[in-house]
C-alpha cells in the first residue's frame, strides 16, 4: 500500500500474530530500501509465511528484495524483528535496533550491525530522507520510534495501537515508562501514525485529529 511518495506500508493480514512493516522505497545510495520491522520468517502458530508475503508485496511493487540495504527495528521482539536475519544473510542488508534490546535480539541469533539512539537519521539518496528516532521504552527497554517530520508521520512499533497501547507486562516491560512514553509522543506534529500491529483495525490512522483522538483514548483507558 502506498502512503506517500517512495513509502509504503504493509499491514499483516494474516491469521497469526505478526507486525505490519513499512518501507522507505529507494531511500539510499544506489535505490536501496530501508524495511522498518520485517516481522517472522514464519509465524509461530499457524506456521504462515511471514517474509514471503512481505516480499511477495514489495515485488508487486516494483520493490525487490535484494535491494533492501538496511532494516530499521523497532524492538526485539521477533514478531518484529525475527526476518531481519535472513535479510541480513541474504542480501546483506544493515540491522539497526537500540542498544538496550540489542543482547536480546542477540540471544535467539540477530546481529546488529548499527545501535539506534535518539536523535536525527539521514538517509542518503538522490533527495535525502531526516527521520528522527525516539527512544520511546516501556514495552522493551530499547524500543524506538521513528518520526518522518516532512510528512508528519510517525511509526509507533508496539508503543501505540489504535485506541490502545502495547504491552508492558513481559520481560523488560515497564508500565509507567510505556505511559511516559506516549505523552512524549503525543507532542509531536502527527498526520499519520502507523502502528505495529493491525489488532482490530489496519493500524493506519490519518488525518490529525483522528491521531490526537487516539492518543485522547488511550489517556482515558489507560494514563
Amino acid at each position: 500500500m502506498k502512503l506517500f511518495e517512495n513509502f509504503y506500508a504493509y499491514p499483516w493480514q494474516g491469521n497469526d500474530n505478526n507486525c505490519n512493516s513499512y518501507v522507505f522505497a529507494g531511500a539510499l545510495d544506489g535505490e536501496k530500501h530501508v524495511v522498518v520491522d520485517p516481522g517472522h520468517i514464519v509465524t509461530p502458530s499457524y506456521r504462515e509465511p511471514g517474509l514471503d508475503r512481505l516480499l511477495e508485496q514489495m515485488r508487486a511493487d516494483g520493490l525487490g528484495g535484494a535491494s533492501i540495504g538496511l532494516v530499521l527495528l523497532t524492538h526485539s521482539h521477533p514478531d518484529h524483528a525475527e526476518a531481519a536475519m535472513i535479510l541480513r544473510s541474504k542480501y546483506q542488508s544493515l540491522v539497526a535496533i537500540h542498544e538496550a534490546d540489542a543482547a536480546d535480539y542477540g540471544a535467539w541469533g540477530g546481529k546488529a550491525d548499527i545501535f539506534l539512539d535518539a536523535g536525527t537519521l539521514e538517509l542518503r539518496a538522490t533527495k535525502p530522507i531526516v527521520l528522527n528516532i525516539h527512544h520511546s521504552p516501556g514495552h522493551t527497554p530499547g524500543h524506538v520510534t521513528i518520526y518522518w517530520p516532512d510528512q508528519k508521520l510517525l511509526i509507533a512499533g508496539d508503543c501505540i495501537f489504535y485506541r490502545s497501547m502495547g504491552r508492558a507486562d513481559l520481560r523488560g516491560g515497564d508500565f509507567a515508562a510505556l505511559r511516559h512514553s506516549i505523552e512524549r509522543l503525543s507532542a509531536l506534529d502527527i498526520e499519520c501514525l502507523l502502528c505495529g500491529h493491525a489488532y482490530g483495525h489496519p493500524g493506519i490512522i490519518r488525518g490529525r485529529e483522528e491521531v490526537q483522538e487516539n492518543f485522547q483514548c488511550i489517556r482515558e483507558l489507560f494514563c
